[in-house]
């Protein structure tokens, strides 16, 4: 399984990938999601992983942590 809960230093998956700013572990969790078949691209693990960090702890998100 991917290593969702591993501490990010970025506000969102989405925007660090984009940015060429993962870590090859990083972009290793985004891979697993779409060999998981839970996502079609990197991009769109990125979104998935951006959007259950918003579910997970929406009070953080709200405020911009």
């Amino acid at each position: 399984m991917a290593r969702i809960d591993e501490k990010q230093e970025f506000s969102s998956w989405l925007l660090a990938l984009r940015a060429g700013a993962l870590t090859e572990m990083q972009i290793g969790t985004l891979q697993q999601l779409v060999d998981d078949g839970k996502a079609d691209s990197l991009e769109a693990a990125a979104r998935f992983l951006d959007w259950q960090d918003s579910v997970i702890d929406p009070t953080e998100h709200f405020y911009g942590h």
